[in-house]
């Protein structure tokens, strides 16, 4: 297979335009050559030359002379990456706690495998989630045990479902064509950024979860764990409904398993607390965003505009995060009494405002020592919001302009909120300590000056989001990936600190599969 790099594509240019640039350097007939695009990104650093770029995977009919391809610097022999799914001769029955990315991935290896995993999720199945959720967003009665944190899928599920990794591993191809197999649109196999949406993913569970099935897996929803533990060689878990065994348990936690990582505390599995990032939602109106990311002549001819922005304010490392392109930002609440935003678009992202996260790093300078010290800041700042806000789940709001002025915003400017149950106009700026304050505030007027209008004046704020990463890292040999304190526990995925986002959860579940498979093979 051949793979040739930087063929440009105008918006205006259709697919077809790839395949006339591989005849020309191939010097090839279309009849001659089968091709794939493997990757293609867009280029917007010049507003008047916006373009794609194309990765293009091609396989010759007529043999081509390596002298030749060795003479084009945009050509280059590549191989073809297949996963090869490990074989199982045991008959164990690995019990995975969580449905989220790492828990799905980790269960769809093992049955592969031969193995026929037992999963179990404290939320609901993805069909009565949604009801759980938008009953939550419409009335502010919020479900505990199901939400926009917990129930199949994880809370990528009520995300923009973005499917990009830092990740190089091969595993990562696995991931991409399980999601295209399950039903998710084929353009995110070459997408630079890649996202599903939350609508589209939505079926991609269902789909997923009869697969599972089908291979024999075992699904129970609606059970919380509330205890583990060792008898002889087994591992006892105890749910609300029932009890289960097996030699192999793996914890894909969620970030929000805030009371499963007290039992486990409890239970002296060996954790430690970790850096995460705080602050707020901002929301931008998306044409705006488009203009400036795009410029005049571009800006109705590609899709909802994105960004990424860095700033370091002293100590404190600040960004942008999860940032949802014609999105919204949503009631995320985990836990009565507390508050806490998320963002969140559809697979067209056709909505009015764009939105990110806006962080600082906090560490235990900040929140102090001690394991659990970081999902309690969470919580104190969670609490602080749910009253700011008016203790009804309304989330307190601010227009950057008057943040920045440490002023109380009277009502809406330019941009209107897109979060439900609806917000309440506040100052923000005595929910954070004041050196965290500070570091948003630096972070807002640099992120400025790099791109005109985020943090414009009427920019709105929305508070708080807390829950970037999980603030606890279940600690796990580097080989094995079992639990140093506890042979044959595998913690894994976002909430036991080794990813962040889908794909790698993804990753990671599908590694600890591996090794389960390898252990008892």
């Amino acid at each position: 297979m051949l793979r040739i790099r930087n063929i440009r594509r105008k918006p205006s240019e259709s697919m077809e335009i790839y395949e006339k640039e591989i005849g020309k350097i191939l010097r090839l007939g279309k009849e001659d050559f089968t091709w794939e695009l493997h990757q293609e990104s867009l280029d917007a650093r010049k507003k008047h030359d916006v373009h794609y770029m194309g990765q293009l995977n091609v396989w010759p009919k007529k043999e081509i002379s390596k002298k030749f391809i060795e003479k084009k610097k945009n050509i280059d022999f590549a191989k073809e990456v297949h996963y090869e799914f490990l074989k199982s001769e045991k008959e164990i029955r690995p019990i995975i706690v969580g449905s989220g990315p790492c828990g799905l991935f980790a269960a769809y290896v093992l049955a592969k495998s031969g193995l026929k995993p037992i999963l179990l999720e404290r939320g609901e199945k993805v069909e009565d989630r949604i009801h759980s959720v938008e009953n939550f967003w419409d009335t502010g009665t919020l479900n505990p045990k199901s939400n926009v944190q917990f129930g199949e899928g994880g809370a990528g599920t009520f995300s923009d479902g973005k499917l990009t990794s830092r990740s190089k591993d091969p595993k990562g191809k696995l991931v991409l064509d399980t999601f295209v197999e399950m039903g998710a649109p084929k353009e995110i196999l070459y997408m630079k950024k890649p996202h599903i949406g939350t609508d589209r993913l939505r079926k991609v569970l269902i789909s997923f979860r009869k697969e599972l099935l089908a291979m024999g897996a075992e699904i129970h929803f609606q059970e919380q764990v509330l205890l583990i533990e060792k008898r002889e060689e087994k591992y006892q878990v105890k749910t609300e409904k029932g009890e289960y065994e097996s030699e192999a348990l793996v914890l894909a936690l969620g970030h929000s398993a805030r009371d499963t990582f007290e039992m486990l505390f409890e239970k002296k599995l060996a954790m430690e607390s970790k850096p995460f990032a705080v602050g707020f939602r901002i929301e931008q109106n998306q044409e705006a965003v488009n203009l400036q990311q795009y410029g005049e002549i571009f800006k109705d001819q590609l899709p909802p505009a994105e960004y990424a922005l860095t700033y370091q304010a002293g100590d404190f490392g600040c960004y942008t995060f999860c940032m949802c392109p014609g999105g919204y930002v949503v009631a995320a609440a985990s836990e009565e009494g507390r508050l806490v935003v998320n963002g969140m678009s559809y697979y067209k992202r056709d909505g009015n405002n764009a939105n990110a996260a806006i962080l600082a790093t906090v560490d235990e300078k900040i929140f102090g020592k001690g394991a659990l010290a970081g999902m309690e800041f969470q919580r104190e700042m969670e609490e602080k919001a749910f009253v700011l806000g008016g203790s009804n789940y309304k989330a307190p709001a601010q227009r950057v302009g008057d943040y920045l002025a440490k002023k109380r915003s009277q009502g809406e400017g330019k941009v209107l909120p897109t979060y439900e149950p609806g917000v309440s106009y506040t100052d923000l700026n005595g929910l954070y300590p004041e050196v965290v304050n500070q570091a948003i505030h630096k972070a807002l007027m640099g992120m400025e000056k790099k791109m005109k209008g985020f943090a414009g004046e009427d920019s709105l704020l929305t508070g708080v989001e807390t829950r970037s990463s999980s603030p606890v890292r279940l600690i796990r040999d580097k080989e094995t990936l079992e639990s140093i304190s506890h042979e044959n526990i595998y913690p894994a995925g976002e909430g036991a600190g080794y990813a962040g986002g889908i794909v790698s959860s993804a990753i990671d579940g599908i590694r600890v599969a591996e090794k389960i498979i390898e252990k008892w093979r």
